[in-house]
């Protein structure tokens, strides 16, 4: 990342979202009761809390459950947790077309996952809730303070459900999105914007999440850096994602990354001369 580029995500993004954070905050809501299926395949809606017990039928993409755990079913899912590439998922009892049964928590998510023809982070917000009045901020990044000869612009919109979006371009970003999602994880996350356009080749190279730097090439020949974090869970042996970091070259210069900050998750995409 240069450091013009640095400076546009942190004075596009990271200022305003520290400076905000209350604002921000108030979006917060109750834990809901429904989630929405995020595997573009579908999910197994088992019998029990079981891989190997029968499938009762197949959550489609998109399609939603309603959570429907007592105090002794969650005893039972800790009793009956999962390592899946690296990571621990609990089972959740619930109702799919009047139909109950158990699913992998993982593979859900409390945010509708992209519709189908998603091409960018903007266009899954904008079907997600509407913007808050006009864009929050909007104008050009002065020469001093972007340490460039060259014009860069930015702007910032907040939406009805807490999410903040800031876009910048110009000479020396071509262009990058950043958005920042409340109270929710990395995993999560990476999960729902697989199935956006413009990522969905990228994030299926590396689906296992090794935690480390790894190298993978598509069948172009291009390469992509991948760096994986994770972090020891307070209390436990288990790691859970802190970030993903994906550099690539095809022509010009691609930077994909998903981090928490707090309890919010920010993800950005940029594209460099």
């Amino acid at each position: 990342m240069t450091r013009s580029t640095a400076f546009l995500l942190k004075t596009a993004l990271f200022f305003g979202f520290l400076s905000n954070v209350l604002s921000i905050n108030t979006f917060a809501q109750k834990a809901p009761k429904i989630y929405y299926a995020t595997l573009s395949e579908g999910v197994k809606l088992y019998a029990s809390p079981s891989i190997q017990a029968d499938a009762l039928a197949t959550v489609a993409y998109g399609s939603q459950v309603t959570f429907s755990n007592s105090d002794i079913d969650q005893l039972e899912m800790v009793n009956n947790s999962l390592v899946i590439n690296g990571t621990r998922t609990y089972w959740m009892k619930v109702i799919y077309n009047t139909v109950k049964g158990y699913v992998l928590k993982n593979n859900f998510a409390t945010i509708k996952p992209p519709k189908e023809n998603t091409g960018a982070l903007s266009d899954w917000v904008k079907q997600l809730s509407q913007p808050i009045g006009n864009k929050w901020e909007n104008g050009k990044i002065s020469e001093t303070l972007s340490e460039s000869e060259n014009d860069n612009y930015f702007s910032r919109q907040i939406f009805q459900n807490g999410m903040l979006l800031t876009s910048t371009s110009g000479f020396d970003v071509n262009f990058s999105e950043a958005l920042q999602i409340p109270h929710t994880d990395v995993l999560t996350v990476y999960n729902l914007i697989k199935n956006i356009g413009s990522f969905y080749r990228i994030l299926k190279l590396n689906t296992a999440l090794p935690e480390g730097n790894t190298i993978v090439k598509d069948s172009e020949g291009n390469v992509y850096q991948w760096k994986i974090l994770r972090k020891t869970q307070e209390g436990s042996e288990d790691k859970s994602l802190k970030s993903i970091e994906i550099i690539w070259n095809n022509g010009i210069n691609n930077t994909l990354s998903i981090s928490a900050m707090g309890n919010d998750i920010v993800v950005f995409y940029e594209n460099t001369l």
